[in-house]
């Protein structure tokens, strides 16, 4: 027999209960000087019956059995062993106190034989394991085995406490088993995100042909939370719409869920279309995941369908569509919402705060935030966060000190989450000063090696162009993760050949710390490989990106595309565009700028009519990208009637990038003095860059006369710039007017305005060869100037006789 002691202050003077049941629990109370010693007598007839996690045990197993943790062992008296409470939890277990007290005060034994799963329910919420444990013992004692609702508790009782080893074992010496038994369990590896484990008893439990329902779909489908399940879970969609399980809101919103975690947000939408019922819950998730994608204007209408349902919005719906109101959403319905939100009775929750004070310095508007900041009834550490974090943003330096000053009087302290936002408003704005300071802050405090802390340094330092920086604090990281590793590369984007060795070398390290690259690892390795125009990294990134999966992220293969594109393998990106699954509006207008890019202005223009009747949405980009192609093209007369259309047939505002296209469109088919028409009755007639573009096509056609107007525009709205000397200077070089030329250059070097030099290289063996204007520094220096003096001899003899002699 095993008792276990509590001494506690006893009830009554005298007071003596001593019951019995048939099943071998006896609880005995006695008073000494003023304290109960309670016992709790488990006295098993069946040692098979007592463990459910072995069938005989001797006296050494059971008390190393996992149904009572080690615990200090007292004699009771001969014969007996006794496990004392008091040393379990502070002088003992105060959950477990309440149980036997329970037990003390209830004369009857029957009242613990019906209210057992609600002491388990408690054990659950406290989580007290021990108690939890202590039931467990006792409906051993009742044999559980052939109890579903009794195992069945059990099992949840583990799950639910982590203890998926006691809750396997439970599992496993279940003679009766019901759905319930094994979608518990399967609840319980999620819980702990073991997903193998849960498709594993998901295997075993088709295998013993056991009825699946909406609420086992659903929990796997939790488990389906990374782009490699993603497959597993597009099994599962067809397993539940084979079930006719499809039609159900939980079953939707778990794969609604599914699909936005794995990076498939175009099945997500399908997926909540397809929904005839949804209830607050999937809108919720919904609203979420397209304020997450950026689509506030969906997130809005999402929104309204909820209401014109019926349904009751909660403070979790409006913090979701607040802060869903990105830039592109105007700033009245941010406050037609906060109307609502108020009128509903959710205007005073202090996450709906939050996130208007963030919506609102999103859009700028820093003193609509601070008085919104100050009339918030209740604020915690994000909404301080927030706040300083736009003074950042913006640029507001003296605000954010002293609001920071302030935040600090008030006692409240940081913690690693706060100082990651303000850093990455100071990497968003590039503000180096602020991040410094608050880096030694983040020091003093010791959250320098945080890893949220540290990503963020690492983005700000990069971001900044302070690669040997961002460089210590990577190093100084004890645990990295993926983050940090992206962060990192963010320094490498657009860097030189050498630092594209040395992010390579990053891969490398990536690879052999066994951490997983995730989608936007590859879409920055691909941009370095496209921007280098390094096919050969460029095709093994790709072969890595099939290897591990990712070949089926839009993002990723979007990448793809543009790497072959820039890397001169149209067909190869044509090729990947025409093979890929899912696409998506980006896609589209990467492949028509890579057919511009080309000089393939007419398949350009196809692929657009193409995009149009497989309705996707056209933005300025597609515009600008079939424009591009025109003007490469030379088809002028296409490009003129598409940017008209913009406004009138497709409702989009041309912006300057537009208005420039159609600059460069006009001179590359001659007609400069539309050109520059077009530029004085445009609404950026003062900007440089409509003038630099008219300067360009001037200098491609030898038209000197255009070329002195638009330069005196240039110069005399870009008197500081470097680049613009440059174009002017080789403008009258190429056109034989080297004295006006090298006046120019004169006046440039008395602004001492000064330009970094260009470069360029190529690819050959898998080596980068990088040349400069006048480089002797190459080893083949000698070899390739005489090339080129033959070259130019023969393009010389071409153009003297109109030759149409073929070289290479």
């Amino acid at each position: 027999m095993f008792t276990l002691d509590i001494t506690t202050p006893a009830p009554a003077t005298g007071t003596h209960i001593g019951t019995g049941i048939g099943i071998g629990i006896g609880i005995g109370i006695s008073t000494d000087s003023g304290f109960t010693t309670r016992s709790l007598s488990l006295v098993p007839r069946s040692y098979s019956l007592f463990s459910p996690f072995k069938a005989k045990p001797d006296s050494t197993d059971i008390l190393n059995s996992s149904v009572f943790p080690p615990l200090k062992v007292t004699p009771a008296y001969a014969g007996y062993n006794s496990y004392s409470w008091h040393n379990v939890q502070g002088p003992y277990s105060k959950t477990a106190h309440s149980f036997m007290a329970y037990c003390n005060s209830n004369s009857d034994q029957t009242l613990l034989f019906n209210d057992w799963a609600q002491l388990l329910r408690v054990s659950i919420g406290s989580g007290d394991l021990m108690l939890g444990q202590a039931i467990h013992a006792f409906l051993a004692k009742l044999g559980y085995q052939n109890d579903e609702f009794r195992g069945n508790n059990l099992v949840n009782l583990y799950g639910k406490l982590n203890k998926l080893g006691d809750a396997q074992r439970v599992f496993d010496e279940m003679l009766v088993r019901n759905i319930i038994t094994w979608t518990t369990l399967i609840k319980g590896y999620q819980l702990v995100n073991d997903v193998e484990s849960v498709f594993r008893i998901a295997r075993e439990m088709y295998w013993f042909e056991e009825e699946f329902n909406e609420h086992t779909c659903s929990i796997i489908l939790q488990a389906c939370d990374s782009l490699e399940n993603l497959v597993r879970g597009e099994q599962l969609h067809g397993f539940v719409i084979k079930r006719g399980f499809d039609e159900d809101v939980f079953v939707g919103t778990s794969l609604i869920s599914m699909y936005s975690t794995c990076g498939d947000f175009d099945a997500a939408e399908e997926v909540y279309s397809n929904l005839d019922y949804k209830d607050l819950r999937c809108f919720n998730l919904m609203i979420s995941e397209y304020g997450k994608a950026g689509c506030g204007e969906k997130a809005i209408g999402a929104f309204l369908y909820l209401l014109a349902s019926g349904l009751e919005p909660n403070d979790y719906t409006f913090t979701n569509v607040i802060s869903a109101c990105n830039n592109v959403i105007d700033v009245e319905v941010v406050r037609v919402l906060h109307g609502i939100c108020i009128k509903r009775g959710c205007g005073d929750k202090i996450s709906v705060g939050n996130a208007l004070v963030s919506v609102y310095i999103k859009h700028g508007m820093i003193e609509e935030a601070e008085k919104f900041f100050c009339g918030m009834g209740e604020k915690n550490l994000f909404s301080w966060t927030a706040l300083l974090s736009g003074y950042v943003k913006n640029g507001n330096d003296k605000k954010a000190l002293k609001g920071f000053s302030k935040f600090l009087e008030l006692g409240i302290d940081f913690d690693p989450c706060s100082f990651a936002v303000l850093l990455d408003g100071c990497s968003e704005c590039k503000n180096l000063e602020w991040g410094l300071q608050i880096h030694g802050f983040v020091i003093k405090l010791g959250y320098v090696h945080d890893i949220r802390v540290g990503t963020a340094l690492i983005d700000l330092y990069a971001k900044c162009r302070k690669l040997q920086s961002a460089r210590l604090v990577f190093g100084g990281l004890l645990d990295r993760n993926i983050a940090s590793f992206n962060a990192i590369l963010s320094g490498f984007m657009g860097a030189d050949g050498d630092n594209e060795e040395d992010a390579m070398i990053l891969f490398s390290q990536l690879r052999l710390a066994n951490i997983k690259p995730d989608s936007v690892s590859f879409t920055r390795f691909l941009s370095l490989s496209a921007d280098q125009a390094s096919l050969v990294k460029g095709k093994c990134l790709h072969a890595y990106i099939i290897k591990t999966g990712f070949e089926a992220d839009t993002s990723v293969g979007n990448a793809v595309i543009t790497m072959y594109a820039k890397c001169g393998s149209i067909t190869d990106a044509y090729q990947y565009f025409n093979s890929m699954n899912c696409i998506d509006s980006i896609s589209w207008n990467a492949m028509i700028s890579a057919y511009g890019l080309h000089g393939q202005g007419g398949k350009a223009l196809i692929l657009f009519e193409e995009m149009k009747k497989e309705e996707f949405v056209l933005d300025e980009i597609t515009i600008l990208s079939v424009l591009q192609a025109c003007s490469y093209s030379s088809l002028w007369e296409d490009g003129f009637c598409l940017f008209n259309d913009m406004e009138l047939k497709y409702g989009m505002k041309q912006k300057i990038e537009h208005f420039a296209c159609m600059v460069d469109l006009l001179g590359r088919a001659g007609f400069l003095s539309e050109a520059m028409n077009f530029i004085n009755k445009s609404p950026f007639s003062g900007s440089p860059l409509l003038w630099r573009t008219l300067v360009h096509v001037c200098k491609l056609h030898g038209d000197l006369n255009f070329g002195r107007i638009a330069s005196k525009h240039l110069l005399d709205l870009a008197p500081e710039e470097a680049g613009s000397y440059m174009l002017v200077s080789n403008m009258y070089a190429g056109g034989g007017m080297l004295n006006e030329a090298a006046r120019v250059r004169t006046v440039m070097n008395d602004l001492k305005v000064s330009k970094e030099v260009g470069c360029s290289w190529i690819e050959i063996d898998n080596k980068v060869h990088e040349f400069v204007a006048s480089d002797k520094g190459h080893p083949e220096s000698k070899e390739i100037y005489e090339k080129l003096d033959l070259l130019k001899s023969e393009m010389i003899q071409i153009t003297e006789h109109g030759s149409q002699k073929n070289f290479c």
